[in-house]
């Protein structure tokens, strides 16, 4: 293995050294699996850029990024990746020359792997799709790299800068506040270009620094953090007030070098020194579960409490416990019956998250796709996701129930223009055909990037897979995404449906809904039918499907078989 080291020249390169693979479904077993394409790599990279016998740093360069395959999890290997990633953008290689290298490298190995039609082996297609992910994980290391360089240049001090002064600081006996600070709506930068983003920072630090007294610091910290520091403060009112200031600032949009606007939210977590923390360490970790705690309070300014520790520990404990749940593929998808309201055939079933922890707790599946997106595993969760839809159908239709599955994907999945090639390569493996799914979505899933948004959903209708907006008439704009987008078929929230018998505004929801959905040649199926007096009242109004307890409640795939084996014919 490689032995001798370049000695790293940044401390970014340092940091993000060790990759946390498994945010990228990279276990052990997955790795050793992708060894054997090690020659087919081998070849790509030196096919996607040839090397030069004039320039050793670019040989360099493509051959240590040849032993990605069988050497990524490797701390070395990881370091002599970053070490010779930095020396090529020393020399003016840019981030998108790199990415544009590997996408072409990728290219080159799914030809090999999967051929021109992708009639392959399930084996072939999972072997790529861990070969990509590892490709991500090596390029994400050097975007972070690229992100805290571009910081650096914009003379903004760094998190271990942050460190070392509230260190000495505290340990001349001074006191401290701090606060973190953290943007909420990111799907915001959707929609910028990458010059747009390169700018911002520097345009978030000026923001912040304006609300600030000369005295105070400005730090940037991970992940599209900020940390302000507060020498000399001992009350909660100038932190507080510092908080209320900056809230008011960022109501007004930030105006960009290109001319255009961008409104962003904040959320702050404040600390006291020594208060609420004796060492540096101690004191940014308090500030930052104020700010996580901000979540559950839905509020954009909050102070560290003694309880925050323990409530921490559990949610730490609770996300080590579903990361381990993903490795083994424990998560269970229940299924709950979509019924035919005329004929009474039940014709589907929506997968819906259950998790049952080694306890014998259930969680609540909010919380896990909360941690999900806290953690950066909601990829990894949807691949799982999409592999035990597959072979769900797979089971059904081998026990004579081939019926049309419904799984809910996100705002993340939607824009991931690579989802539709994976979801087809599995199609064609599993020989399942695309009409026996349904994906789901929220009106929020589509506001991030509308039009690769659509571009998305439209590549998954060519596979015959159908589409449906769900918990319709929630949201601000439902009309214009019925018109616009491909979908077939509308979800009436469960809400309407409750309400409907006691509020006659609900009511003429629903059949505004209902007949709506029909002008426009969709279907409309309504959620949470739990008695027969609501299942009348939706047949005379029209519509089509229904889905609740009134038929059933969510089961275990099992014991969906038996159910629909029970039905009559």
């Amino acid at each position: 293995m490689l032995t001798e080291l370049p000695k790293m020249t940044t401390t970014s390169a340092k940091s993000t050294g060790y990759l946390d693979l498994f945010a990228f479904g990279l276990d052990t077993d997955a790795l050793r699996s992708i060894s054997v394409l090690d020659d087919i790599w081998r070849d790509a990279v030196h096919q996607a850029l040839p090397e030069r016998d004039d320039d050793p740093v670019l040989k360099e360069f493509i051959e240590v990024s040849s032993g990605l395959v069988l050497f990524l999890a490797d701390p070395d290997w990881q370091k002599y990746w970053l070490a010779s990633w930095h020396k090529q953008a020393s020399r003016g290689f840019r981030l998108t020359e790199l990415m544009t290298f590997f996408y072409r490298a990728v290219e080159i190995c799914e030809h090999r792997i999967l051929g021109a039609d992708r009639l392959v082996a399930r084996l072939n297609v999972d072997l790529f799709s861990l070969l990509r992910r590892s490709v991500l994980a090596a390029v994400s290391a050097t975007v972070e790299l690229d992100e805290e360089a571009r910081l650096a240049e914009s003379g903004i001090p760094g998190e271990l800068a942050a460190l070392q002064y509230l260190h000495q600081a505290l340990k001349q006996g001074q006191p401290v506040s701090l606060l973190s600070v953290s943007l909420i709506n990111r799907n915001a930068f959707a929609h910028l270009s990458a010059g747009e983003l390169q700018t911002l920072p520097a345009l978030f630090a000026e923001r912040l620094a304006h609300r600030l007294r000369p005295q105070d610091l400005v730090f940037s910290g991970r992940e599209g953090e900020w940390l302000l520091v507060f020498p000399g403060v001992s009350s909660m009112v100038q932190p507080s007030l510092a908080g209320a200031h900056i809230q008011q600032s960022f109501a007004e949009p930030i105006r960009l070098i290109s001319g255009r606007s961008v409104t962003l939210d904040v959320a702050m977590g404040a600390a006291m020194g020594p208060e609420h923390g004796a060492d540096a360490d101690t004191l940014v970790q308090a500030a930052r579960l104020a700010r996580w705690d901000l979540a559950r309070t839905r509020q954009g300014f909050g102070w560290y409490h003694r309880d925050l520790h323990c409530d921490w520990q559990q949610h730490d404990a609770l996300a080590a416990e579903l990361k381990l749940a993903l490795h083994q593929e424990s998560l269970q998808f229940y299924l709950q019956p979509q019924v035919d309201i005329n004929s009474g055939v039940c014709f589907g079933a929506e997968m819906l998250l259950r998790w049952q922890r080694a306890n014998g707790e259930w969680v609540a599946p909010p919380l896990i796709l909360e941690l999900l997106e806290e953690n950066g595993w909601r990829q990894m969760f949807t691949d799982s996701l999409i592999r035990h839809a597959l072979r769900s159908s797979a089971e059904l239709a081998a026990a004579g129930v081939p019926v049309r599955l419904s799984l809910n994907l996100t705002a993340a999945d939607m824009v991931d223009t690579d989802l539709p090639d994976m979801i087809a390569q599995r199609l064609e493996t599993w020989q399942i055909p695309g009409d026996r799914f349904m994906i789901e979505l929220t009106e929020s899933a589509m506001m991030a990037d509308q039009i690769r948004c659509l571009s998305v959903m439209e590549r998954l209708s060519d596979l015959g897979i159908g589409l449906a907006l769900d918990d319709f008439g929630t949201g601000y704009s439902s009309l214009s995404y019925l018109v616009n987008l491909p979908f077939r078929e509308i979800k009436i929230d469960r809400s309407f449906i409750t309400a409907m018998a006691r509020s006659p505004d609900s009511l003429r929801v629903v059949r505004t809904i209902i007949d709506l959905t029909h002008d426009l040649d969709m279907v409309p199926l309504a959620e949470g039918v739990e008695d027969p007096a609501q299942l009348e009242q939706l047949r005379s109004l029209g519509c089509d499907q229904v889905q609740g307890y009134l038929y059933a409640r969510p089961m275990p795939l099992a014991e969906f078989i038996q159910w629909m084996q029970a039905r009559p014919a």
